[in-house]
């Protein structure tokens, strides 16, 4: 054993001689005099690596913003610099403000967060029933209602908040109600409506006055059209045509529909207010945003994200608040929330028990840098061992890229080669109609088709039979393939698309837009037809053309083409007229099990 003691004695002298130990001494003494010296450094590095054109960075500590500072641009083909007031889209770091702002009417006394959302919004549905009657704010706000995303319903879509709102009683859960955690935009779509209804202001007006305004957060705003307006804003990028393939600028994203779920839009330092007072527990300068009691309600575990364990990110179980991720980071108690919309990418974290706030806000698409940003500096800060998180992060992405062209490699070679659709392309050209999920339109552009979703424009290319690949998203790359599906008569009637795992089938249905047809256009159908000894009448009711077969109901005619008609009630049946001369000599029901012409008497 002293002989033992004596080599130990021997070696710790060798390494830690008077002059290693002052070394030492000095380079921790360097870097807690200024331990932004050396995050810049990697910052930058981890930028050029990443492909990220501009990053903004803010810390607080201690009731205090410690630093804040822009890398990069904010546009790129005129190298104009981040500054720490240069503006970022934080999209989903935006659910934060809107379940903090449903806690506020909480403490009002306008709502109870356990009690049932329809008590607040008697019209609220969802396609569980049991779910739609017993879903509270709470249940809302930590993505549990047995939904999946649905983000296609929103995502280039036309429609405001309202319709939106209405077309969630139209989505197929795939897990049952509180199963399990599920993230969910349209969960804090109904939190803004919520807010709307109670509060007598749009979420936008809520969220300004009550939040933003007591924080002086004065330029942080609600749309990327009143982002553009200020004098410092980020401009949107992308990869070029794959991860890490160059760089290209996007065009803004408007989201202000789904805004309460991820439409803010703020800077490095005004977002340093909100996370101060986040820390503070509800508290700033002399004013009380949130009570103890309701902050709280903020941060307290929800639901289950996962379960899994991965030394190599030193991370405990991820559980989720009331729009908050929850974990035990290295020992450390975090909060945390990332955000990504179009051309933006941001994470902000919250250290409460070491009172410490990070926020890394990016002008760059689904990019993974906030989250190596963010665990570099609390690492740093936290006199946590070093960890190359760049370097780590983009093993994982190289690999993960890897095995997506791997999977997609698959799927290309499960097409059955040689093959052709059953009809001519001609007959594929047309609108679709799904409820909930919009317009799926077929168009024509020389001898190839393309598309349009809601309003994002598609390239449509067959894949086989009478299966097509569509690019619906060029922000992401994102490919889905849609079958065409034909009618007992051989005409294409309606397309069925893998718009969201863990459901069935979006199935949209082939519709003709109606005519303007005035009275006087359909007075010349007006009489009666003889269909084999049974007289058939059409009359007309106001400025609508109505058609009687003897023992069944009247049925509405809507006008597809000038001598074409839909019956409105009966799907696949139509009633197409014949002229001669000038007058209407026929009328032929055109239906699935075939057709049959009447003679006008």
């Amino acid at each position: 054993m002293k002989i033992l003691s004596f080599i130990l004695l021997l070696l710790c002298n060798l390494v830690f001689t008077p002059s290693a130990l002052f070394a030492q001494k000095k380079a921790k003494a360097a870097v807690a005099a200024d331990p932004f010296k050396d995050i810049e450094t990697y910052i930058e590095k981890a930028r050029n690596d990443w492909q990220v054109p501009g990053v903004g960075l803010a810390v607080v500590r201690n009731g205090q913003v410690i630093y804040a500072k822009g890398f990069g641009y904010k546009d790129v083909e005129k190298k104009t610099p981040v500054s720490a007031n240069t503006q970022f889209a934080i999209g989903s770091c935006t659910k934060a403000f809107t379940s903090f702002g449903v806690c506020q009417l909480a403490q009002e006394g306008k709502l109870n967060l356990g009690s049932p959302l329809k008590t607040y919004l008697p019209d609220f549905k969802l396609q569980d029933e049991y779910a739609g009657e017993k879903l509270t704010p709470i249940d809302m706000l930590s993505h549990v209602s047995g939904l999946p995303r649905h983000d296609l319903v929103w995502y280039g879509s036309t429609r405001n908040r309202e319709e939106l709102y209405q077309a969630i009683r139209l989505f197929e859960p795939n897990v049952s109600f509180r199963q399990q955690w599920q993230y969910n935009n349209f969960m804090f779509l109904t939190a803004g409506y919520l807010i709307e209804k109670l509060s007598g202001q749009p979420w936008e007006a809520y969220t300004k006055a009550k939040i933003l305004a007591p924080l002086g957060m004065k330029e942080s705003n609600f749309s990327v059209k009143d982002m553009q307006k200020s004098a410092d804003y980020a401009f949107p990028y992308g990869w070029k045509d794959k991860p890490l393939g160059g760089v290209k600028k996007l065009d803004f994203r408007n989201i202000d529909a789904i805004g309460p779920a991820g439409s803010i839009n703020s800077s490095p330092n005004e977002m340093a207010k909100w996370v101060t007072m986040l820390l503070r527990k509800g508290k700033y300068e002399g004013q009380t945003l949130l009570s103890p009691e309701l902050h709280k309600e903020l941060f307290k575990p929800r639901s289950i994200v996962s379960t899994e364990l991965d030394s190599s990110y030193y991370t405990f179980h991820n559980l989720y608040g009331l729009g908050w991720f929850i974990t035990d980071y290295r020992g450390h108690l975090r909060h945390e929330h990332g955000g990504n919309i179009d051309g933006f990418s941001a994470n902000v974290a919250l250290y409460p028990r070491d009172s410490l706030g990070i926020i890394v806000l990016t002008n760059m698409n689904g990019t993974g840098l906030p989250g190596v940003v963010r665990n570099y500096v609390a690492d740093k800060l936290l006199g946590l061992p070093m960890v190359d998180w760049s370097d780590k992060q983009l093993t994982a992405l190289k690999k993960a890229l890897k095995v997506g062209e791997e999977a997609a490699q698959k799927v290309q070679d499960s097409r059955k080669k040689d093959t052709k659709p059953s009809h001519p392309m001609a007959d594929y050209i047309g609108k679709y109609k799904n409820e909930a999920y919009g317009i799926f339109e077929i168009k024509a552009s020389g001898d190839t088709l393309t598309g349009k979703f809601n309003e994002l424009e598609l390239g449509i290319s067959h894949y086989h039979y009478d299966v097509f690949s569509a690019q619906l998203d060029k922000a992401n790359d994102q490919t889905i393939n849609f079958a065409v599906l034909s009618n007992l008569r051989g005409d294409v009637e309606a397309l069925e698309i893998e718009l969201q795992a863990g459901v069935k089938p979006i199935r949209f249905e082939r519709f003709n837009e109606a005519l303007k047809a005035t009275q006087d256009d359909l007075q010349k159908f007006v009489g009666e037809y003889d269909l084999m000894g049974t007289s058939i009448k059409c009359f007309l009711k106001g400025d609508v053309l109505f058609v009687n077969v003897p023992g069944q109901p009247d049925y509405e005619l809507v006008p597809i083409t000038p001598l074409k008609f839909d019956l409105k009630v009966l799907k696949g049946y139509q009633l197409v007229f014949a002229e001669e001369n000038g007058k209407v000599v026929s009328a032929t029901f055109d239906q699935p099990n075939g057709k049959f012409t009447a003679k006008r008497k």
